[in-house]
């Protein structure tokens, strides 16, 4: 851009592709011949401005359209309405690179540090800037290209006489999207079936997967106490109770694995690796068969599983909605499918006046200018000063196992430093000095004005973190209890212990950095933090030498569906009685279902223990009669005959007593299941919409 005989005076570049230029003109005659580059005309006519400085008004101008000059530049020759002299103001906005910020850092003693920031402006604008005040800023403000220059024509119909006039009106539209963009399309990501779906520890229906996590109150020598609760388990229950103890079940790590529920295991972590980092929305769609009982019911609960095994798997909450689907004789199985983000006008628009993340950190602005003029020849670049101060700041650790450079085991070296200057510092790389040398380099994220930063610039190993993750349910709310089938609201707890050790012989300040996603919420941390954009820096100060366990837990509410007689589900209970949710009438009830569940383990522990000592009775009996059928060829075995057979004999004895023992344990285990059947159908909950989630 070139005006004739007007230099330039001010140039500030934006980090949004345009600069500003500011030149001062005395005219003479009434016309100012300008050179625009053709690929810049259209920025320069929607920014133009021209002002008389005698009077501050805006001067109207002719713009000739010849189209003298080169193939690339359009000289414009702009005609003002007065032949006086007179002095103007000329400003406009044009195409212009985007200015790159990059720092020093330079640590001092007692908590400060000497901080430089410099912008790299490159004059790309086809003229010499002399003697020019260049400047550099940026903000919120868009910026766009605009066809002006263009001469545009409007086609329009030619009527007959023969032509219709009156013409229907066009469908209406609606606030509420009635005709919306429909090119949103769903898109499935995975279809399984229900005998995929791997149901938690304590689900109904579990028993078979997991026997070693349920007590099953409807034992095989309690068929006909099936009937007076209605958990029936199949046609043809009429066999006699017998005296026996089923054999032990294996652990589930033995049993068999069952392929549906594996090739559902490896759908799901294949899904799973694909949407924790996505945008989109994930839509789970529950479906069962309306010709059987409870359908939206299982429909529901199949879909909460789902939505509770993504959630393991790290997929913000906030991002997953559910939505049955029944009708008879439906297949029953869950689709996930995924959606963009909305693409029609009405709902972009209410998008953007409901805030599309409230909690996004705002958009900072910042402007510098060198104070002195300087030149800058076309073509070249320039290192504009943006601040030079000295400010808080010190050097600390920063453990960052969440970003793509962290690191699991070790905490970065870091410069911590506070903005001392009223604009944003913008992205850009770190150089950190210290004792006159060179010790490292990082890159910052933009820092408001008057906060800090934690910049990581060398990993020198010193503080040393071992990462442990686990997680838990709390029962923190009960919405349906129907013939021991609990459907409850659950707390589900991630926690993250760390184990700090500072290997230096001084005091370090570690940050730790964490983020908490939607729909989580942090329940447990370090007391001292400060938020960085999504995350959270955690402050913890380690002595010389000092290890330190340091907890951080964060929770997200669950639906679940728990069989009440699932050891699982009882310890879950207990801990919901011990809280402050419920009243105390329902605690009561709890308190008694507890107490049957305790008495019915304990008395299958003492059967356990009755029949491995029962087992070892017999194999010791088989020893010993083989022993004295071996003596009977031996004269000289008399003494040692007499010993075994009195062994023999007390053994028997021992049998006897146990095999008595072990029936009246199998009579009181009867009792007590009977009991615990009793107080489960009794078990209500009148206040289940009333009770609040536990905090």
């Amino acid at each position: 851009m070139n005006v004739a005989n007007v230099p330039l005076g001010r140039v500030v570049v934006y980090r949004n592709g345009v600069a500003f230029y500011e030149r001062h003109a005395t005219v003479e005659g009434g016309l100012l011949t300008v050179t625009v580059p053709r690929d810049r005309v259209d920025d320069f006519l929607k920014s133009l401005t021209v002002v008389d400085v005698a009077t501050n008004k805006a001067l109207p101008i002719a713009i000739p359209r010849q189209e003298a000059g080169d193939s690339t530049n359009l000289v414009m020759n702009l005609q003002l309405p007065t032949k006086a002299k007179t002095e103007v103001v000329l400003t406009y906005v044009t195409e212009s690179p985007s200015w790159k910020p990059t720092y020093r850092v330079a640590v001092g003693a007692k908590g400060k540090v000497m901080l430089e920031g410099w912008a790299i402006v490159d004059n790309t604008s086809g003229e010499d800037w002399k003697g020019v005040v260049v400047g550099v800023g940026s903000s919120s403000a868009l910026s766009f290209k605009y066809d002006l220059w263009s001469v545009r024509t409007v086609q329009r119909d030619t009527l007959h006489d023969q032509e219709q006039f009156a013409v229907a009106p066009p469908t209406g539209v609606t606030p509420y999207g009635g005709n919306a963009d429909r090119t949103q399309e769903a898109q499935q990501v995975a279809d399984l079936d229900d005998s995929e779906i791997r149901r938690p520890a304590g689900h109904p229906g579990e028993k078979e997967n997991d026997p070693a996590s349920v007590i099953d109150i409807f034992g095989p020598d309690a068929v006909e106490t099936k009937a007076m609760t209605g958990n029936s388990r199949g046609a043809g229950g009429t066999k006699s109770p017998q005296p026996t103890t089923a054999a032990p079940s294996p652990p589930p790590s033995q049993q068999p694995a069952d392929p549906s529920v594996a090739a559902g295991d490896q759908k799901m972590k294949t899904i799973s690796n694909g949407l924790v980092h996505s945008d989109k929305t994930i839509v789970i769609e529950g479906y069962a068969d309306g010709n059987r009982d409870d359908a939206k019911s299982r429909a529901l609960d199949r879909a909460n599983i789902v939505r509770n095994q993504l959630i393991d798997q790290g997929v913000a909450p906030a991002r997953i909605q559910i939505v049955t689907h029944v009708e008879p004789n439906n297949p029953e199985h869950v689709r996930l499918v995924t959606k963009d983000a909305p693409t029609s006008k009405l709902d972009a628009a209410a998008k953007a006046a409901q805030g599309a993340d409230p909690d996004a950190p705002p958009v900072g602005e910042s402007h510098f200018a060198n104070p002195m003029p300087m030149t800058v020849e076309k073509g070249a670049s320039a290192m504009v000063s943006m601040v030079r101060q000295q400010t808080d700041g010190e050097v600390v650790y920063l453990y960052d196992s969440e970003s793509e450079r962290g690191n699991d085991h070790f905490a970065f070296r870091a410069v911590r430093f506070r903005n001392p200057t009223d604009s944003t510092l913008e992205t850009g790389p770190v150089t950190v000095y210290g004792d006159e040398r060179f010790i490292g380099e990082g890159l910052t994220e933009p820092i408001p004005p008057k906060s800090s930063a934690v910049v990581p610039y060398a990993l020198d190993r010193q503080i040393v973190v071992d990462k442990t993750d686990s997680e838990d349910d709390k029962l923190s709310r009960l919405v349906t209890l129907e013939r021991g089938i609990l459907t409850a609201e659950v707390q589900h707890t991630r926690h993250q212990k760390l184990t700090l050790t500072n290997r230096l012989p001084q005091v370090a300040k570690v940050y730790i950095r964490h983020t908490v996603q939607k729909g989580w919420s942090l329940i447990a941390s370090p007391p001292q933090f400060e938020r960085v954009g999504d995350a959270h820096l955690f402050e913890v100060d380690l002595k010389p030498n000092e290890t330190r366990d340091v907890d951080i837990a964060e929770a997200t509410p669950i639906q679940r569906t728990l069989d009440l007689t699932a050891n699982v589900t009882m310890d879950m209970m207990k801990l919901y009685v011990e809280s402050a949710v419920g009243t105390p009438e329902l605690k009561a009830q709890l308190e008694k279902v507890l107490g049957l569940h305790k008495q019915l383990i304990d008395l299958a522990a003492e059967q356990d223990s009755l029949a491995r000592r029962l087992g070892d009775y017999r194999e010791r009996m088989d020893e010993l009669h083989d022993q004295i059928f071996t003596l009977t060829a031996v004269k000289t075995g008399g003494d040692l005959m007499t010993h075994l057979k009195d062994k023999m004999k007390d053994i028997s004895e021992r049998v006897q007593k146990a095999t008595i023992a072990k029936v009246d344990g199998e009579e009181k285990i009867m009792v007590a299941r009977v009991k615990l059947q009793d107080a489960i159908a009794e078990l209500a909950l009148p206040d289940a919409t009333q009770l609040t989630m536990q905090k």
